[in-house]
C-alpha cells in the first residue's frame, strides 16, 4: 500500500489559509493606504481651515500695521503641542512675527487653492495667503508636529495588523477543521480502496450522500459487491479445477482458446482396487464419503511435489506434473508423489483396520514423456487437460500393479534423477494394446539418501493434519 506523505486535508487547509490569508494581507494593505491617504487629507483640511481662520483675523492687523495683535496671535497659537512653528510674512515675504520651527519661505511651492504645502526634515509646514479685496497683503506660515500624524498612522497600521493576524489564527483553525470535515469522505474513499487492495471486498458504505462523493462511495459498493462474487467464482472455480490451471485461466480470460501445445510432462494414475465388489456390499454414499477421504490425501500429496489433480474418473485419480508450470524435475516429482500416495495409503489402512473400517487399495503407475498440454473440448464445453501416448501408457499399465505397488515403465529410468534416488524390481514384460513391442515394467521399492528423508518429512506432515477440515 502506498503510503500518504501529506494528506488531501491538509493540502485544502493550506489552500483555504493562502487565499484567505492573501486575500486579508492585500485588504489590509488597501485600508492602511486609504487611512494614511485620509489622515493626509485630515491633515491638510484642519491646516486649510487652521490658516483660512488666521488669515482672517489678521486681515484687520495687516491694514492697520497692528503688528502686536499679530504677536498675541502667534502667542496663543504657538501654546498647542502639535503646533511647532507660526509665522506672519508681508506681501513681499518679509518676517512681521514669528515663533517657532519654520522653513524658509522661499522652499514653498507656488500656492494653489490658497495653501501649499512643504515637508522638511520631520516637520510638515503649511503656507496660506492673506487676502483682502482679492489682493494679497501677506501671508501665514504654520509647522506642525508630523510625529502626531506618524503616530495615528501607526496605531492605525497597528490595529489593522492585530485584526489581521487574530482573523489570520482564525482562519487557520478554521480552515484545519473544514478541510478535515470536507476531506472526511476522501479519507474514507481512500481506506476502502486500502482495504479492497487487501482483498476484503465485504466492506461497504452505509451513509447515503447527494454529491460527488456519494457517486464515488456507491460505485466502490458495487465494485466491492462485484469483486466478491468474482473471489467466490474464483474459489469455486479453483475447487473445480487445480489452482495452477485456474490461476492460468484467469489471467487469460482474453485468449481462452481450443488447442494446446507439446510439452514434456509426467502423468500419475491412482485407481481404486475392487470398485465394483465394494459397490455391491456398501451405500453409495458411504463408498464416496470414503473415496474422498482418500483423495484428499492424494490431493495434498500433488501439491507437496508441484503437481495437481488433472481430473477425477471415477474411483481415479490422475495427478499432472510439469504443467501449466513448466518443471525440470516432473519426473522425481511424479514419483516421490506416488511413493508419498503409497506410504500414506497403507497407514490408512492400518488405521482403518485397527478400527474395523473399510480398507481401499489402489494401483499407482507413473509415465513421462511428450504430451498434448492444453484446451481441449468444444467451445461450449472445454477442460485444461493433458493427452498422448504417455499419458495412454500410464493408464494402462496401472492396471498391472498389485495391491498399492508404483510401477513406472522403463523408459522412466532414462529420466534424470530417477535412477540415482530410487530402488526398483524388474517386473514382467506385458504386450499391451496400442504397442509394437512389450514394455518393460519395474516397480519403485523406495527412496535413497536425501530423498528418503525428505519423503519420511511429507508423510508425516500430512499423517499428523487432518486436510478433511480445510
Amino acid at each position: 500500500m502506498q503510503k500518504v506523505n501529506f494528506p488531501y486535508a491538509y493540502k485544502l487547509a493550506i489552500s483555504m489559509i493562502v487565499l484567505i490569508v492573501s486575500g486579508m494581507l492585500a485588504l489590509g494593505a488597501l485600508i492602511i493606504r486609504d487611512q494614511n491617504q485620509l489622515l493626509e487629507k485630515q491633515m491638510h483640511s484642519y491646516a486649510n481651515i487652521l490658516i483660512r481662520q488666521l488669515a482672517t483675523s489678521a486681515t484687520e492687523s495687516y491694514l492697520t500695521s497692528d503688528t502686536l495683535d499679530l504677536d498675541v496671535l502667534v502667542k496663543n497659537l504657538s501654546r498647542h503641542s502639535e503646533i511647532q512653528g507660526i509665522a506672519f510674512y508681508s506681501d513681499e515675504k518679509q518676517p512681521i512675527s514669528s515663533k517657532g520651527l519654520l522653513p524658509s519661505i522661499s522652499r514653498f511651492p507656488a500656492i494653489e487653492n490658497n495653501i501649499a504645502a512643504l515637508q522638511w526634515n520631520s516637520n510638515l509646514s503649511f503656507i496660506g495667503d492673506v487676502v483682502y479685496d482679492g489682493v494679497t497683503i501677506g501671508y501665514v506660515v504654520l509647522t506642525f508636529d508630523q510625529s502626531l500624524f506618524t503616530k495615528a498612522r501607526i496605531k492605525t497600521m497597528y490595529t489593522i495588523m492585530l485584526t489581521t493576524i487574530v482573523l489570520i489564527i482564525l482562519t487557520v483553525l478554521f480552515a484545519f477543521i473544514l478541510g478535515k470535515r470536507l476531506s472526511k469522505p476522501i479519507e474514507e474513499l481512500v481506506n476502502a480502496s486500502n482495504a479492497i487492495s487487501r482483498g476484503n471486498y465485504k466492506i461497504r458504505f452505509d451513509e447515503r450522500r447527494n454529491d460527488e462523493f456519494g457517486i464515488l462511495m456507491e460505485s466502490l459498493n458495487i465494485m466491492a459487491d462485484g469483486l466478491l462474487k468474482k473471489e467466490s467464482v474464483e474459489k469455486a472455480f479453483s475447487r473445480y479445477v487445480s489452482p495452477q490451471v485456474a490461476h492460468k485461466v484467469l489471467n487469460n480470460l482474453e485468449s481462452i482458446n481450443l488447442g494446446g501445445q507439446q510439452v514434456d510432462a509426467s502423468v500419475l494414475f491412482v485407481d481404486m482396487i475392487g470398485y465394483t465388489q465394494l459397490s455391491k456390499t456398501m451405500e453409495p454414499s458411504k463408498i464416496t464419503q470414503i473415496l474422498n477421504e482418500y483423495f484428499s490425501y492424494i490431493a495434498q500429496a500433488g501439491q507437496i511435489y508441484n503437481g495437481h489433480v488433472d481430473k477425477y474418473i471415477g474411483d481415479c485419480v490422475m495427478l499432472v506434473f510439469g504443467v501449466p508450470e513448466q518443471s525440470e524435475h516432473h519426473s522425481y516429482q511424479a514419483v516421490s508423489c506416488a511413493l508419498l500416495i503409497q506410504r500414506l495409503i497403507i497407514t490408512l489402512n492400518q488405521q482403518k483396520k485397527q478400527a474395523g473400517q473399510h480398507t481401499i487399495n489402489f494401483h499407482i503407475a507413473v509415465n513421462s514423456g511428450l504430451m498434448l498440454a492444453g484446451n481441449m473440448g468444444s467451445q461450449q464445453r472445454m477442460e485444461y487437460t493433458v493427452i498422448g501416448d504417455a499419458v495412454n501408457l500410464a493408464s494402462r499399465i496401472a492396471g498391472c500393479a498389485h495391491n498399492n505397488e508404483v510401477i513406472i515403465p522403463d523408459t522412466m529410468l532414462k529420466r534424470p534423477g530417477i535412477k540415482d534416488k530410487f530402488t526398483f524390481k524388474k517386473k514382467d514384460c506385458l504386450k499391451l494394446r496400442g504397442h509394437d513391442q512389450p514394455v518393460s515394467l519395474f516397480q519403485v521399492i523406495g527412496c535413497k539418501n536425501k530423498a528418503q528423508n525428505h519423503l519420511t518429512k511429507n508423510m508425516d506432515k500430512l499423517i499428523n493434519h487432518d486436510f478433511n477440515k480445510n
